[in-house]
């Protein structure tokens, strides 16, 4: 059933009504707290750059590159604001502001998937990833994100293809919600992604807190795992309620759930996980808080190759 068959028979005006008063006052902060914040996190983060501290380059290479695709979210914010809003709006521009806007969601997404595979490896094979990694692989690896992301991307393209009245980041064309371009989005984009954090996380913390008997820095250790419980928890809470509700409209749309009220709240539900995934890039500098806290103590814990020194004791 396409969207136009839908608006028919199911109105979604109370829906568009309300999301235009959650969306200012949901934006607008997040815009400007996100502007500030990661403004502040990547001249933090260049700072240990150019002191050309051995064990922080790595680190400050990932959270960078995050914060890097924070920035852009959230610089799509007042664009995606205001598009969403017109109907019939220059398709080349609402296009432009779509792909950056899922390019920053999933390039995030990617980011944090390897820190997480990064800081297990370091706590379980710390001496085999003190040889293994260096700032110009780390490097390559973010181009790799950036390129994957850009190319995962061409589905965006055609979003409203052959569609006359439309609206920004809405009435998007069937094809969009076809089996062959959701589910791929859907599995490599966050499930695979989320299945490998979570792995890593937990496996993280298991191994850290069998430590804590046999350790002479507990409270070190300590916050390590606070690192990355919150690490987890922001991305769960951050992306896990949108893919939910993509998930939803896909079922809407191929004609699974065909009850209004049903998906009149599925439509609702997912326009507000969507709002909360934006303040994804507010809640990332909790982790740059408990990251740049480690550097200032000059302990390497994280994703530092310093971690040879500090859990040596553990491996010989």
């Amino acid at each position: 059933m396409s969207q136009q068959n839908q608006s028919k028979s199911c109105s979604f005006d109370d829906v568009e009504k309300l999301m235009k008063t959650v969306q200012l006052a949901v934006h607008i902060p997040t815009f400007l707290l996100g502007l500030l914040l990661n403004v502040l996190a990547i001249r933090g983060f260049s700072s240990f750059l150019k002191k050309r501290w051995p064990c922080y380059t790595a680190t400050s290479i990932y959270m960078i590159n995050l914060a890097v695709f924070d920035l852009l979210l959230v610089l799509s914010l007042p664009f995606k604001m205001v598009l969403s809003q017109v109907t019939g709006s220059f398709l080349p521009f609402c296009t432009l502001v779509e792909c950056l806007y899922f390019v920053s969601m999933y390039g995030s997404i990617f980011t944090i998937c390897f820190i997480s595979v990064d800081r297990f490896l370091a706590i379980r094979y710390p001496i085999l990833v003190s040889h293994l990694r260096s700032p110009r692989k780390i490097f390559g690896i973010c181009c790799v994100i950036w390129v994957l992301v850009w190319v995962g991307s061409t589905p965006v393209y055609s979003f409203h293809v052959k569609m006359e009245n439309y609206t920004c980041f809405h009435n998007m064309s069937d094809s969009t919600w076809s089996a062959k371009v959701f589910f791929p989005f859907e599995v490599f984009g966050f499930l695979l992604p989320m299945s490998i954090i979570g792995f890593c996380s937990s496996r993280s913390i298991h191994i850290l807190v069998a430590r804590r008997d046999h350790t002479r820095d507990w409270i070190q250790q300590k916050a390590c795992i606070w690192t990355i419980a919150v690490s987890l928890a922001v991305f769960v809470v951050s992306f896990l309620p949108v893919h939910l509700g993509f998930f939803l409209q896909f079922l809407v749309r191929n004609g699974f759930i065909v009850e209004c009220r049903a998906k009149q709240n599925i439509i609702l539900f997912l326009q507000l996980s969507m709002c909360l995934s934006n303040f994804n890039c507010c809640l990332d500098v909790f982790c740059y808080y408990f990251v740049i806290k480690e550097f200032r103590v000059h302990q390497g814990c994280i994703l530092s190759p310093c971690l040879f020194n500090l859990y040596a004791e553990y491996i010989m």
